[in-house]
């Protein structure tokens, strides 16, 4: 399985943003301990990390950064810490995992209604300029043209509330049928890289043959499959930003969209019962009173 972790990892520094270790470790709060009030030992982090090929001394870096920014609570039980994702965290990702359960799989209308976030801001700002366009991708925005951003989302509110959070006063918000007056550029779609995005969602199913094949035939441990798991989600969370939900009567009749979430979600729901209870038999491991606040998501 080396292999498939080298690669499906070299996807993943392509499609998502920051440092693996920080992701990897936010993925696993998320995907176990989500629920309120859950909470789990250091010991168990550090060993299910350790997993997932990242040290200990780099897991317990990455718990003090976390919890200094407020996105995980910690909480003292004579030598031992337990750790909990914040409030504000746990709202974030459950948001960002409803976005993950329904894409791909709402094609949307031919003709939709976009969201266009047309500004203009000085040249000497230009930190502002990078803040917003950073912000805006991961709402998925994309530049038709510099000051025009558009998305398939009805996400405009969103867009405002940025503009207004940096100090952007010339936007304008237009949600609404766009139509293209050229034949080389303008057509929404134009605002995305499709042949990057058919790129990554080609290569993605491709290198999900391997453990999908190990699993059908019951060959992937439960360490793998808590790994698999943990692997393709921080891929898949990052394809909206290179194509969010485009509709598909916009795009090629072989648009490969549909054959990467299939793969992904058999691949993420086939693994979960191995999966949950390789997780809880590491907790158990360090406090068997906190098993049970191990819980699982599904698609």
């Amino acid at each position: 399985m080396s292999a498939v972790w080298s690669n499906l990892e070299d996807l993943r520094s392509v499609v998502a943003e920051g440092p693996r270790g920080r992701r990897v470790l936010v993925t696993l709060m998320a995907e176990y301990w989500l629920e309120e009030g859950a909470m789990v030992p250091s010991g168990a982090l550090v060993d299910l990390m350790a997993g997932m090929d990242v040290s200990p001394s780099g897991t317990r870096t990455l718990l003090s950064r976390l919890s200094r920014e407020g996105r995980l609570t910690t909480v003292k039980d004579g030598r031992r810490t337990f750790y909990a994702l914040s409030d504000k965290a746990r709202r974030r990702l459950t948001e960002g995992f409803t976005v993950i359960r329904v894409f791909g799989t709402d094609h949307g209308p031919a003709d939709p209604d976009w969201t266009t976030l047309l500004f203009s801001i000085p040249e000497d700002q230009r930190a502002v300029r990078q803040q917003l366009r950073k912000g805006l991708s991961w709402m998925w925005f994309a530049p038709l043209y510099d000051g025009a951003w558009i998305t398939p989302r009805d996400h405009g509110q969103q867009a405002i509330a940025l503009c207004q959070k940096l100090g952007v006063v010339s936007a304008s918000l237009i949600r609404g049928r766009v139509s293209s007056a050229g034949t080389g550029f303008g057509n929404p779609v134009d605002a995305w890289d499709l042949d990057l995005a058919r790129e990554l969602y080609t290569s993605f199913t491709s290198i999900l043959q391997d453990p999908l094949d190990r699993m059908r035939k019951g060959q992937l441990s439960p360490a793998e499959s808590m790994r698999a798991r943990t692997e393709v989600v921080n891929v898949f969370r990052g394809f909206p930003r290179f194509d969010p939900d485009l509709p598909l009567g916009l795009l090629a009749d072989d648009w490969p969209r549909r054959a990467a979430r299939e793969a992904f979600a058999e691949l993420y729901d086939g693994v979960t019962e191995d999966a949950i209870d390789y997780v809880r038999s590491v907790v158990e491991q360090h406090s068997p009173a906190h098993v049970q606040d191990v819980s699982i998501r599904r698609l």
